[in-house]
């Protein structure tokens, strides 16, 4: 996936969601590329709350291919097909606030969009709580470059 396809993936949900208020943020790979770490993304992934995944629910049901509920991550998760791309939404729990991270919430701008998003510190705090060996050792490398 090309920035500009994550552009006219956020365009799209932007414009559905707009007016709306409710808590959600990037997560993933594209949390971190709109960051500046240079990874490589293949789908988007967002995190929301109970409210918050309604709301996506019924602004984007059209491009709804699946709604579910993943037992391995104990929450509810929509896959959306957007322009060919795969996105991801899931509702983190209250009681999972180690995971969800929601008083982490940034907002960035990026390419005029004002994004919430999770700063690389957090980010790198989840996935040590994950364990994902693969984005610590990104971020840190990442992050050690920039204090140099």
């Amino acid at each position: 996936m090309e920035e500009r396809d994550i552009y006219e993936i956020l365009k799209i949900i932007l414009s559905k969601i707009k007016g709306k208020k409710f808590i959600w943020r990037l997560e993933g790979s594209s949390n971190l590329k709109l960051q500046g770490v240079p990874i490589s993304v293949h789908d988007l992934d967002i995190a929301t709350d109970a409210e918050g995944i309604k709301i996506f629910r019924e602004m984007l049901q059209e491009y709804i291919i699946k709604d579910s509920y993943r037992e391995d991550i104990l929450s509810d998760a929509l896959l959306l097909d957007i322009r060919g791309f795969e996105v991801e939404i899931l509702n983190r729990k209250p009681d999972k606030k180690r995971l969800n991270m929601f008083d982490k919430i940034k907002i960035i701008t990026w390419r005029g969009f004002a994004l919430p998003v999770l700063p690389l510190v957090y980010a790198l705090e989840f996935y040590k709580s994950v364990e994902r060996t693969d984005k610590i050792n990104i971020i840190e490398e990442y992050l050690r470059g920039k204090t140099h």
